[in-house]
């Protein structure tokens, strides 16, 4: 993609037992309508049934959203966190390089126990076996998160899982570049180059606080899933698996 951060799929993933993931099914990314045409042009083509949103109202462009929605199918699934594209937010919490760990390990305990309408969405979606990109603002961490329910649910090894987590990192100059001169108020001086890194990429810590929070209040992630999101683990992997 030219102008969609963060985007990708899981193709060149195996499972456990060694099964593929179908080609051109499950994608994931950062905010979509900030691709350009081109990029427009290629999710057509990927026939993509359903765009899931994560994002909260007041994080989103109001005419990109408009205009991208006029040619895509969208389910909301708000979750009001992980907003730093607003550097009044940024200012109000009081983010520093000493405590960014400690406020995102926060946020990946609650996702698990605070959004189960929200990640229900995107397990119905995967239940009814639809072709779909799901997404936030950067891509990385309520995405992240329902990267790992997927990808649990297909049976991936939590290693693999890790790795592909972690490719958000790649991404992450790319995107505050990309949004620093926007009306979120972004600032264009006032963060270092490891600020952007930290606030902007991930660290295995994180998913691993999720994972912790998983267990510790279901069990398990295939508990969870089943019971909790209603998740049809067979009929996800007798749709996603080859």
């Amino acid at each position: 993609m030219e102008s969609i951060i963060n985007f990708r799929t899981f193709n060149t993933l195996k499972t456990k037992e060694n099964a593929g993931i179908r080609e051109n099914k499950l994608f994931r990314s950062a905010a979509p309508e900030y691709g350009t045409e081109n990029d427009f042009k290629k999710l057509h083509s990927l026939q993509i049934n359903s765009v899931i949103d994560f994002r909260d109202e007041h994080e989103k462009q109001i005419l990109l959203q408009e205009k991208f929605n006029e040619r895509f199918h969208r389910q909301y699934a708000a979750m009001n966190v992980a907003n730093f594209f607003n550097h009044d937010e940024i200012k109000r919490i009081g983010l520093n390089n000493d405590n960014i760990d400690q406020y995102y390990n926060h946020i990946y305990r609650v996702l698990p126990t605070h959004f189960h309408h929200q990640y229900q969405i995107l397990a119905d979606a995967l239940n009814d076996g639809q072709t779909l990109l799901f997404h936030c603002s950067a891509g990385k961490d309520r995405t992240g998160f329902g990267a790992y329910l997927i990808l649990s649910a297909l049976g991936v090894h939590h290693d693999d899982i890790m790795e592909d987590y972690l490719r958000s990192n790649d991404s992450a100059l790319i995107l505050y570049e990309s949004r620093k001169n926007e009306r979120s108020n972004l600032p264009t001086e006032e963060l270092s180059k490891e600020t952007i890194q930290r606030l902007f990429g991930v660290q295995e810590e994180y998913l691993e606080t999720a994972i912790q929070s998983v267990q510790e209040n279901y069990k398990s992630s295939e508990r969870y899933l089943s019971e909790v999101l209603c998740a049809d683990i067979n009929s996800i992997r007798n749709h996603y698996l080859i």
